[in-house]
């Protein structure tokens, strides 16, 4: 057994013996090294004691007599063939050396999971973010009324008789006469429930606000929808491309060389600044136009000028192109093939009752330790009758066909 000297006690020997006792503290601390990093090996290897131990047992199934490299004789065997350069970076007190693993000891393919992870383990690591919906885009533009009133009735004004004449000295003056139609718009309902449980609040993070949000982006997308293409049928809105009438092309039939995208929206535009209910009527002045993502593209993402130069720019930067005060954009509702050009603030609607939010409980939720969220809103919407003559709907092949120049 190696015992350390002392400074006095080395002073004392022959050079033979400080030869003798340099060889042996030096063999002493080769294998005071080896077993410390062999200690650490036994420490990782019982951890792993489980599948290696399978994973052996297989080797030797199949390979009979051959040789099985084990996680702790590549250690060995390690240790063995670089105790110099080991025993250099202990001096050192700094250094690295790699050990290579054999591929038939360890592989990443031999790490298993043997009890599926819980359900609530992905959304614990990776928190739920807010649904990524659309946004809805012409809520904004409808006209929205105050009231209180469940019915909502509304009355226009219009031309009944008569005009104003030039009249001569002592001449009869021409009678003139109005008349007044009164309409009723009936309230309208949205709603949505979602039931969840108690538990799923308290282990879900932040899942009682992404709920809210859900509840209210899916709201307005419907309530949307409704106020663009609902049939209007009991209980639906009716939408305003239902409203919307087909291209007249009256003055501007067969009046135009080879049209393109942008001589159909102006045709549209100015059949209906035209229409009239009345003589002396305000013109309706459009200022929105939606068509399909698809037509938008290629009618006015992709048109260029005889450069090759984009037409329209600002249609691929901002999705959208504003001429003249009217903005085109496209709608994923809208039907490929068609255009939809209109007043839009000629549409009305309401918040007779706003959005609201109350949360209660269904028949058994409480002993289930679940509860339900209802998301709904009340409203009118309606165009008035004179004001239809501000929507038009239909198809970009036609309007083109119907103002070709022959």
């Amino acid at each position: 057994m190696f015992v350390e000297k002392t400074t006095s006690e080395l002073e004392a020997l022959t050079v033979e013996q400080l030869d003798a006792y340099k060889a042996e503290m030096k063999a002493h601390q080769k294998t005071e090294l080896s077993n410390e990093i062999k200690g650490a090996v036994e420490t990782a290897q019982k951890n792993l004691e489980s599948f290696l131990g399978t994973e052996i047992a297989n080797q030797i199934k199949e390979k009979g007599t051959q040789e099985v490299k084990t996680f702790k004789s590549v250690v060995d065997n390690f240790i063995s063939e670089n105790a110099e350069q080991i025993k250099s970076i202990r001096k050192a007190g700094s250094g690295t050396i790699e050990l290579q693993v054999d591929k038939a000891v360890i592989e990443v393919a031999n790490a298993t999971l043997p009890v599926a992870a819980p359900a609530l383990q992905g959304v614990q690591v990776a928190p739920p973010s807010r649904a990524n919906f659309r946004t809805a885009v012409i809520n904004s533009m409808i006209t929205t009324i105050p009231t209180t009133q469940a019915s909502y009735a509304y009355t226009e004004t219009l031309p009944l008789s008569g005009d104003f004449g030039f009249v001569a000295e002592k001449g009869t003056k021409p009678n003139i006469d109005m008349k007044f139609e009164t309409r009723y718009a009936a309230p309208l309902k949205v709603a949505a429930h979602m039931v969840i449980t108690e538990e799923a609040i308290q282990d879900i993070p932040n899942l009682q606000a992404i709920a809210y949000d859900f509840l209210r982006q899916k709201h307005d997308l419907k309530k949307e929808k409704g106020l663009l293409l609902g049939d209007g049928i009991a209980p639906n809105p009716k939408g305003a491309t239902v409203f919307g009438r087909a291209f007249s092309a009256g003055p501007l039939a067969l009046k135009v060389t080879a049209p393109n995208f942008m001589d159909v929206v102006n045709a549209c535009i100015t059949d209906i600044y035209t229409t009239h209910n009345f003589t002396d009527e305000m013109p309706y002045m459009a200022n929105l136009v939606l068509v399909n993502p698809n037509d938008f593209f290629t009618e006015l993402v992709a048109a260029k000028d005889l450069n090759g130069l984009p037409l329209y720019p600002s249609a691929s930067l901002f999705n959208q192109v504003n001429i003249g005060g009217v903005t085109i954009m496209p709608h994923e509702d809208i039907v490929a093939g068609k255009v939809f050009v209109a007043d839009l603030s000629k549409y009305n609607t309401t918040d007779y009752m706003g959005y609201t939010v109350k949360i209660g409980w269904i028949n058994d939720d409480f002993i289930k330790n679940q509860f339900c969220i209802v998301g709904e809103s009340r409203f009118h919407a309606f165009v008035k009758k004179l004001d239809e003559q501000a929507f038009i709907y239909d198809t970009i092949a036609t309007i083109k066909t119907a103002i070709t120049k022959a």
